[in-house]
């Protein structure tokens, strides 16, 4: 390639204003490879990375960084990178290239396009097969990148957090997901999205303690949390008593609607042995909201409601808690919670009866969320985000690979320290 091609080249590299310059071109077409030789002219002079003082080369050492592919072909940069030498305060050290970062194997431009394919949903090892690349390089792509960016994550403004699980992998491994919930635009405010702060194995009272460590390495002070929201996990409950103790605890509400739909289902399951022909089949009869069933199904509920059936019962008791959501007011609701504490407790429903004790137990916490309207719901949409990333990877090797992904997924990280891989329209407003 004559004189322009390789001006052409090196302006696409990014090696304007710099000592560099494209020396070589060779395109292998029976290899399927580009070779791109790079180089500078004798006398140049580089920035000692410890000093930050130019320095003149002391020797070179040959380096081959992989890049980017040009149309079908794999490509390469190859280079004799220099070392300068920084005296007794520094040292002799390799310089810092501006196309790849120091110890990689690889362009930044490509770096930032594995980081791209696995944050917009591709497994890694479908990622590797896409950019011909062995997967375990590209983890650690990935751990770096996602490493930097979360370690930049700002905390200052944090006063919420929501804390719940998710499976690691089946059976009971299970680890916990911290976020700090999302809040809703107000005038010209830009509303805010829920994003994943904190990962840690388990799911006892030890991953509080962790999370107020991990606020407090990012110079924020967990004192400054206002309210947590969890659900009614003894566990929790300790950790945020003990590790964030001037925070609020907040029982999140839809957890106690779960509890419920769990009873109503379990009365339902016993009563079916005794009244098989009216009971059979009618599981989600049960548990589908009205507007979710068919013309057909809401007219069967219907008729068994009219039953003296326990489950007719035990739903009605669910439908009216339910009701208590749609209360605009706190002393509505709180008033129309103890009514139907009181109502249940004078039912024969036993397993009713024992969500009425669960919620008198955690009282303060369910009275919190009618006043915070704080709940673990945009949690649990990270954590659907999760999961499928999940099944989709069909699972992961240890807690570091499912952390990395869940940061990667969940944590809104910006990746301004990598270039954008993908051409960007100029004219294309922001």
């Amino acid at each position: 390639m004559g004189m322009r091609e390789q001006a052409i080249f090196g302006m696409a590299l990014g090696l304007t204003g710099t000592p560099w310059e494209v020396m070589e071109v060779k395109l292998d077409d029976t290899a399927g490879r580009l070779d791109i030789h790079l180089d500078f002219p004798p006398g140049s002079r580089f920035v000692h990375p410890v000093t930050g003082h130019e320095a003149t080369v002391y020797d070179t050492r040959p380096r081959r960084w992989r890049h980017l592919n040009f149309f079908q072909y794999e490509c390469y940069l190859h280079a004799h990178l220099p070392r300068v030498d920084g005296g007794e305060a520094g040292g002799i050290r390799s310089i810092e290239v501006p196309w790849a970062r120091a110890g990689s194997g690889f362009t930044l431009m490509m770096e930032a396009m594995m980081v791209l394919l696995v944050r917009h949903g591709m497994p890694v090892a479908r990622a590797a097969r896409t950019v011909c690349e062995q997967a375990h390089r590209l983890w650690r792509v990935l751990f770096h990148h996602v490493d930097r960016a979360h370690g930049q994550m700002d905390l200052a403004s944090v006063r919420q957090l929501t804390v719940d699980e998710t499976s690691l992998r089946r059976g009971h491994e299970y680890v916990t997901v911290v976020c700090e919930p999302g809040r809703k635009a107000r005038g010209r405010r830009k509303a805010t999205p829920t994003r994943v702060l904190f990962v840690t194995g388990g799911k006892d009272a030890r991953t509080l303690e962790q999370t107020r460590r991990f606020i407090q390495e990012r110079g924020a002070d967990p004192d400054g949390i206002e309210e947590i929201c969890a659900d009614m996990s003894p566990a929790y409950r300790k950790g945020i008593g003990e590790h964030f103790p001037l925070a609020r605890l907040v029982f999140d509400f839809f957890h106690v609607i779960g509890l419920l739909t769990q009873t109503v289902d379990r009365i339902r399951r016993a009563e079916s042995r005794e009244f098989p022909e009216l009971l059979r089949g009618t599981r989600y009869l049960w548990l589908k909201n009205p507007e979710n069933l068919t013309r057909e199904q809401r007219e069967q509920r219907q008729r068994l409601s009219q039953c003296k059936l326990k489950t007719a019962k035990a739903h009605r008791q669910l439908a009216a808690f339910q009701d208590l959501l749609k209360a605009r007011r706190v002393e509505e609701a709180l008033d129309g919670l103890k009514w139907w504490c009181g109502w249940v407790m004078r039912s024969r429903l036993e397993p009713m009866k024992q969500v009425v004790r669960s919620i008198r137990e955690h009282w303060d916490g369910i009275v919190a969320y009618l006043e915070t309207r704080l709940t673990n719901g945009p949690a649990e949409a990270v954590n659907g985000m999760i999961q499928t990333a999940k099944r989709q990877a069909r699972g992961f090797r240890n807690f570091e690979y499912f952390q990395a992904i869940i940061y990667l997924i969940g944590s809104r990280l910006s990746f301004d320290h990598l270039p954008s891989p993908i051409p960007i329209n100029p004219h294309q407003s922001s």
